[in-house]
């Protein structure tokens, strides 16, 4: 038999070996230390191979009783269990049939309406940002480049200046998958603005005390994701945006995908360029569009529109 903490601290170096993102393991390893304390202190069970269906359930039903996480956040943790039993499998630690994941479904969740910042917000916000000092370019062009690619924040932060050309950046995203986002008029111009005012920035300094990331803060380091979350708050209070948007780098994801959907732009385009594994991910934004701007999308692609008759 395999005692299970064993096992969790095996399936960790395996995803370091992998090359996995330390926050992805971090998440991971929250997650599946949570369950094997309820599976060990509350059901007894140490061994892997000892849990069984009904286990997973009474965690489930564990999870939903705590009144305090979603069911998209208790599908996480299922889908984090699921990927340490299927490398029990592939490590031959046990056989797919005594897998207690096999059976087991996702809970449904509430579809939502995803409600985002509307153009003149993005106007007044990206307005605000004064353009005097390094910092005031350097904050205006991360909040361009969140609304103009859709990129994730934890992105923006790991990009590395030999990740940017004149037309592209390529990105490290989720799951170690790469992918390209194009660089638009607009942000190339404040792209250029900041690098000029970056160099001058940190001429003095040696080039060893100066991070490979292209945004850094004051000290040459590393521009963390709580400095960019305060950053995008601060203009948006400004802006005086509606309450009921959250005014998190992720709005920011939601408001690009949202324009992309309106200007026409194809589901699984869209979904290349947000870097989702599968399109049934981006088509969720399809429901904060209302049904005459659908409507009008449906009329500029019309089939028939570029045929002669």
């Amino acid at each position: 038999m395999s005692k299970i903490n064993e096992l969790i601290d095996d399936f960790k170096l395996n995803q370091q070996i992998q090359g996995r993102k330390k926050e992805y393991i971090e998440g991971c390893m929250y997650r599946l230390r949570r369950w094997m304390e309820f599976t060990m202190n509350e059901l007894g069970i140490e061994d892997a191979e000892k849990v069984t269906s009904m286990d997973i359930k009474k965690y489930i039903q564990h999870c939903q009783e705590r009144g305090k996480e979603a069911n998209i956040t208790i599908n996480n943790q299922l889908a984090t269990i699921k990927v340490f039993y299927q490398y029990l499998i592939d490590e031959e630690y046990m056989d797919e049939r005594e897998n207690p994941m096999r059976r087991i479904k996702n809970l449904k969740e509430e579809k939502r309406i995803i409600i985002t910042f509307n153009d003149e917000e993005v106007k007044r916000i990206l307005n605000d940002v004064k353009e005097e000092t390094y910092s005031n370019v350097r904050d205006k062009l991360i909040l361009i480049m969140l609304f103009d690619t859709g990129i994730r924040v934890s992105e923006l932060c790991n990009i590395k200046n030999s990740d940017v050309t004149r037309t592209n950046i390529l990105i490290h995203g989720k799951g170690s998958k790469e992918r390209l986002i194009y660089i638009s008029k607009v942000m190339r111009r404040y792209m250029r603005r900041y690098e000029e005012l970056k160099q001058e920035r940190f001429k003095h300094k040696l080039d060893d005390e100066i991070e490979d990331y292209y945004f850094l803060d004051q000290s040459a380091e590393k521009l963390s994701r709580s400095r960019i979350n305060k950053i995008l708050k601060e203009h948006c209070k400004n802006a005086n945006v509606r309450k009921e948007v959250r005014c998190s780098p992720h709005d920011c994801r939601h408001y690009f995908a949202q324009k992309q959907l309106k200007n026409g732009i194809d589901v699984y385009s869209l979904s290349r360029l947000m870097g989702h594994f599968d399109t049934q991910i981006t088509a969720k934004y399809l429901r904060g569009l209302e049904q005459t701007e659908i409507l009008e999308i449906g009329k500029l692609y019309s089939p028939l529109g570029k045929v002669k008759i």
